[in-house]
């Protein structure tokens, strides 16, 4: 393999030998020019002074003056000069996003030197595009005569009229904001190229001193380039050397060709110039598919797709490409295993660092902040999710985030915040954007000195992303501050603030002459590696999919000669063969899954390489199958030290009826919950959930009947409740205080929002409640929410051994017909009758009758602890409340339910169900019911979920 900058070396070297330092080179990028004197370096035996080599945007500079403004700086402009044309006080928020669009446009029409006037010419009269564009070709004129008379066969709608409008107002825009940009001395890029070949031809400046410009390597020329191009060319100090294969020429179906024909022509080689476009067809080339991003990486360690080993003795030994910059990070990690030298020349976007999403938190915190009694009050969300970043976590943000999910706080209050300086700097409250900018870069630096590295320790990336973070915002207020307070609104800031990160890259320091090379796609331009393996192949990838956003209708774009895709395309498509012209080895790899956006589809490149190139690669299919087993169930065999938790847990406290039920609906979650006591995760409830509504009505029905327990309710007792909206109203709102605001002072409570329609639901089923009550009047409450327990026998084969069984019973009444075991209900589909007592112990039967199976237990633990025999298991389900009758009562096929008729049987299989429950060899295993698992705490551990 010849490199290509080795064969322009040469010939450069042996042209001028020892006065090579007469001539300048001009590269398309600053990579090309590293490499140019490298190979430079081994050719000279004796010390020379070497070329002078720059890129074209540096000859450019170097010789207009000018000073190329940011974007943003731009945009401001633009907003300035739009408002003050057109007349329309558009705020700069709504602006900036088609402000961008607009830039972009007056950029195009400047490389290509395009006559605004004409471009942006209203045509009403399609005849007239014969008289004023008789400079263009009939092809062109086609393309706007179409475009034009298309607008003017449609019909007057709202979206046409206001192109039109717009549009009759661009050359004013656009004239004016060039002549401000002149007389500042600064622009954008087309403008400063525009400037410098216009001044040229004018003869208001010369070209730059020097014998000879050596132009290396470059692709797709604008006009302005072509221009300059010709003005070196004429003056006869222009060498133009061109990199190609002949076989991309000669077939004119090939868009990798489209721009080096045309150039060749205009600006061919020097003469004795013989280039080696190596040999292709004794490439060995590999397709590989990888089904997964990350996964692309690992394919450097599979031997067998190298007929050497990857070496990277020489800075051209081997390249590692990447078309897409997230694949930095794995390709780095995969490498770095077996190489210890290795170059980077692309930057790491800050947008992939945890500073920005940390930053991205902080405006998210800001944005849904409130007052509260004058206080600042942050929205719980980004609170816990800041709480818990990387870069602010520590043993004191988790007892805060325990405390914020066990008290159930929406919005936190900032003093409750103010733990530690970091933590008081975070929840504070800035009010302007300046505040905004000196917010952010205060948090950033006190961050950074947690992230500092000493001289001798290790150095810690966070520190640098922390630093690049910290420059971009300060810039970015240096920018904004020429504007005032008043036109940069806080929302504004945030939105600027992330766009401008969003364009960050934080530069790796390395030695370019060094190790394995690992670059982006389009920094490989000009440069030649024995192996090449390229990374995400994919369509929308190589070439990237981004779409042109212009306010330029596409035909127009065609009939003046500005770029549209095809041009994007054929551009993509050259830098992709080109690198593969002298490579000895290439490996193209792309991901075959098809997830998120990735459609799994190869790049065009690959399908014309497989059926169209004379080298036919190899392919090859990684397959992680993952999946192909399936999910196995999990069972758990109980051991003796199993039985002997258990025995120990229930001697002590209370085996709950809902853990019983817990075991009969998957024996696996008894044991995640009751045996491994794997705890649920917490979480802020904003809505209130069906449990969490159980459970405000249970509170708030104990509150409602506790002045009469112990006593007899009558009739208007119930009645006087009914009336009373103040002690209903009371009621709930300390439910609430309990239950969703976890023990909250009751003159803090406020219900709003979506609350408020719970609590007019509360009230509603807490009247009929009493009124369907009416019905059982006069009856005793003999407690609200009890605790009652007792012991029960368990059979462990070799010997038996008491426990404790216990639980809260809802309420407990004493009426004429015998005393109720009442459980409030508020689920759906709940059965109230059941035929045989088996029915409880079906474990996988969908409907099985739990409820009923909960309160027999309930009454069988009163009447051990009460000595009471004339129970009634009754449930107040919810939904029946508002029925033309009430009927709670338990029913046994078809006939009330006394739990003295069932007390023997039910106590047997209680006790056989018992044994099973702490037999040592028992085997927890999986429901096969899946639809218990959708809500089940555990499901992502039993791989249900």
């Amino acid at each position: 393999m010849t490199p290509f900058l080795t064969q322009v070396a040469r010939y450069l070297f042996a042209t001028y030998g020892s006065d090579i330092n007469r001539i300048s080179l001009v590269f398309p990028s600053r990579r090309a020019s590293v490499f140019f004197n490298a190979y430079l370096n081994e050719l000279v035996e004796s010390p020379i002074i070497g070329p002078e080599a720059i890129t074209i945007d540096e000859l450019v500079s170097r010789m207009s003056g000018m000073q190329i403004s940011d974007q943003i700086s731009l945009i401001l402009h633009l907003h300035r000069i739009y408002v003050a044309e057109t007349g329309h006080e558009e705020s700069l928020d709504d602006f900036f996003f088609w402000g961008e669009i607009l830039l972009n446009d007056f950029n195009d029409i400047d490389k290509y030197r395009l006559d605004s006037s004409d471009l942006f010419q209203n045509i009403e009269d399609i005849k007239e595009v014969e008289s004023r564009f008789d400079y263009l070709t009939e092809e062109q004129k086609k393309a706007i005569e179409s475009f034009w008379g298309s607008l003017g066969r449609s019909e007057s709608s709202v979206n046409r009229d206001k192109f039109v409008a717009f549009w009759n107002k661009l050359p004013a825009i656009y004239k004016r904001f060039r002549q401000e940009l002149l007389k500042q001395n600064s622009g954008y890029t087309g403008l400063v190229y525009r400037e410098i070949v216009e001044k040229l031809e004018d003869g208001e400046i010369g070209l730059p001193e020097g014998d000879q410009f050596v132009f290396v390597g470059f692709n797709a020329l604008n006009r302005c380039e072509n221009n300059l191009f010709k003005r070196f060319q004429s003056a006869g100090k222009a060498l133009f050397f061109w990199d190609y294969e002949e076989q991309l020429l000669n077939d004119s179906s090939q868009e990798a060709g489209l721009f080096i024909r045309r150039n060749r022509l205009e600006f061919p080689a020097p003469e004795g110039f013989e280039l080696d476009a190596g040999a292709q067809k004794n490439t060995k080339i590999s397709l590989v598919s990888v089904p997964g991003q990350v996964a692309q990486a690992q394919v450097i360690h599979y031997r067998n797709l190298f007929q050497e080993d990857i070496k990277a003795n020489r800075f051209d030994d081997t390249a590692l490409v990447l078309s897409d910059e997230s694949m930095l990070v794995p390709v780095i990690s995969a490498a770095g295993a077996r190489f210890k030298q290795i170059n980077i020349t692309m930057g790491y976007a800050l947008q992939s660092t945890p500073v920005y999403s940390l930053i991205t938190l902080l405006i998210d915190l800001q944005k849904n902040s409130r007052r509260m009694d004058g206080e600042s009050a942050f929205y719980h969300r980004p609170v816990l999710a800041l709480l818990k970043h990387q870069l602010v976590a520590s043993d004191e943000t988790k007892g805060l985030v325990a405390e914020i999910l066990s008290k159930n706080k929406i919005y936190i209050r900032k003093q409750e915040l103010e733990r530690n300086a970091l933590l008081s700097l975070l929840f504070s409250s800035p009010s302007n954007w300046k505040d905004c900018a000196h917010y952010f870069m205060d948090i950033l630096r006190m961050l950074g000195l947690r992230f500092s590295s000493g001289e001798e320790s290790p150095i810690k990336l966070e520190g640098e992303y922390l630093y690049q973070a910290y420059l971009s915002i300060q810039r970015l207020v240096d920018t904004l501050a020429e504007l005032g307070d008043a036109k940069v609104s806080v929302s504004l800031f945030f939105r600027l603030l992330v766009q401008y990160l969003q364009r960050v890259s934080i530069p790796f320091e390395g030695e370019p002459l060094t190790g394995l090379q690992v670059m982006g796609f389009l920094e490989t331009r000009l440069l030649d590696f024995k192996k090449v393996v390229l990374f995400s192949v994919n369509e929308g990838k190589m070439p990237k999919s981004t779409p042109v956003h212009s306010f330029i209708p596409y035909h127009l774009r065609k009939a003046f000669g500005l770029p549209a895709y095809e041009e994007h395309d054929a551009m993509y498509a050259y830098y992709f063969y080109r690198l593969l012209h002298r490579a000895e080895e290439v490996v193209l790899v792309y991901n075959s899954a098809t997830d998120g956006l990735n459609s799994g589809e190869m790049s065009r490149y690959l399908f014309q390489l497989k059926y169209d190139s004379e080298v036919k690669p190899k392919e090859y299919y990684f397959d992680f199958n993952f999946k192909s087993s399936g999910n196995a169930p999990i069972a758990i065999p109980a051991t003796a030290a199993h039985q002997e938790k258990l025995l120990q847990n229930y001697t002590e406290r209370k085996l709950s009826p809902s853990a019983l039920n817990t075991y009969l609906d998957c024996k696996l979650k008894f044991y995640f919950k009751h045996i491994a006591f794997i705890k649920e995760t917490d979480d802020v409830l904003e809505d209130v959930d069906p449990r969490l509504f159980g459970n405000l009505f249970h509170y708030a029905m104990e509150l409602l009947y506790l002045d009469f327990v112990g006593k007899e309710v009558q009739k208007d007792h119930l009645k006087a409740l009914l009336v009373n909206k103040s002690k209903i109203e009371q009621v709930i709102r300390a439910a609430f205080a309990k239950e969703y605001y976890k023990d909250k002072n009751l003159n803090d409570v406020r219900i709003a929002g979506k609350n408020i329609l719970v609590k007019d639901h509360l009230e509603t089923y807490l009247r009929q409640l009493l009124m369907n009550d009416l019905a059982f009047a006069p009856f005793r409450v003999v407690a609200l929410e009890g605790q009652y327990e007792a012991l029960f026998d368990v059979d462990l084969g070799d010997r038996k051994q008491q426990i404790l069984m216990g639980g809260t019973i809802d309420r407990i009444d004493e009426t004429a017909s015998g005393t109720r075991i009442i459980d409030y209900k508020t689920g759906r589909s709940l059965k109230l009758s059941f035929k045989e007592i088996s029915q409880f112990y079906e474990r996988d039967k969908h409907g099985r009758p739990k409820e009923i199976f909960q309160t027999l237990i309930y009454s069988e633990i009163f009447q051990r602890s009460t000595g009471q025999t004339n129970l009634l298991p009754t449930i107040y389900k919810i939904d029946d409340f508002f029925g033309d009758e009430f009927h709670p009562e338990v029913l046994r096929g078809n006939e009330l339910l006394h739990y003295q008729q069932v007390a023997q049987a039910f106590q047997a299989s209680l006790d056989e169900f018992l044994a099973e429950i702490f037999s040592k060899d028992n085997v927890y295993t999986q429901t096969e019911d899946d639809r218990k698992c959708r809500m089940c705490p555990y499901n992502v551990i039993c791989r249900r979920g």
